[in-house]
């Protein structure tokens, strides 16, 4: 039997089962925390450690694989809407594609602190996310390289038009927030982010080589405006930083 939502008794169980829901949800974080104590472990003194958030089913060998259930590629569950139980100046980077959008932006800004918490002094954030304003450019056709008939040819969801691709940019498969470059460098800024730069798609400007050739959603050799309506961000953690711990201050650590 179906329940009609606007029914009393759809609203009861409906509260009745919130509590069994966020049960079900402890449980199944719990379960994941001794494989995630391993992996932290067996990466504890490697020379590279990265942290990639929203993975789906794109899995990078030699990196931490982390994701929402249910999803057989990831490593363990991370929900960025949390605390993030992850130690302080562990990772050398973290990576997300296409996620950052899929949250508030309330949400986004403690994710951001949390990921420069987790981040070593000088390691790197990467980002990718829909433009703002490269999307509005495109809509309008006021842009050179695509416009939406290109995001036509690849589309999946049916009825196809303009206004159908804008407002699916905006607001479907769980969109939450789209940024401009100008905005989400000042809330990475406002953080404690630093060299906030825009960069090209699968190509790094950091010092670490293995985020180059991630963006592989699209296949090898995706097509030339596939990117255009694509913000790839990456943002560094300063180099040195006195660490608090309790009443005792640290001396300042340099990434190796």
């Amino acid at each position: 039997m179906k329940l009609d939502k606007k029914t009393q008794l759809y609203s009861s169980l409906k509260w009745v089962y919130q509590p069994i829901k966020a049960s079900q949800s402890l449980i199944r974080d719990i379960s994941y925390i001794p494989r995630r104590n391993r992996l932290l472990q067996r990466f504890a003194n490697a020379d590279f450690v990265g942290l990639q958030i929203g993975c789906g089913p794109f899995y990078l060998k030699g990196w931490i694989n982390t994701d929402l259930p249910p999803n057989s590629c990831m490593d363990f569950s991370l929900d960025i809407t949390h605390p993030l139980p992850l130690p302080s100046n562990y990772f050398h980077v973290i990576y997300g594609a296409e996620v950052i959008e899929h949250i508030t932006l309330s949400e986004s800004r403690y994710f951001l602190s949390e990921a420069l918490r987790v981040l070593c002094p000088g390691g790197v954030i990467r980002l990718t996310t829909p433009d703002l304003i490269n999307t509005c450019r495109i809509y309008l056709h006021q842009h050179t390289k695509a416009n939406p008939e290109n995001f036509g040819t690849v589309w999946l969801d049916g009825e196809f038009s303009d206004e159908i691709w804008i407002n699916s940019i905006f607001r479907s498969w769980g969109h939450q927030f789209l940024y401009s470059f100008e905005m989400i460098r000042q809330e990475m800024q406002s953080i404690g982010f630093s060299n906030i730069t825009r960069v090209e798609p699968q190509v790094t400007k950091s010092r670490f080589p293995q985020l180059n050739n991630l963006e592989v959603r699209y296949g090898a050799n995706p097509r030339e405006w596939i990117f255009e309506n694509t913000l790839i961000i990456e943002a560094s953690k300063p180099e040195t930083e006195v660490l608090k711990t309790g009443n005792k201050e640290q001396e300042p650590i340099r990434l190796g």
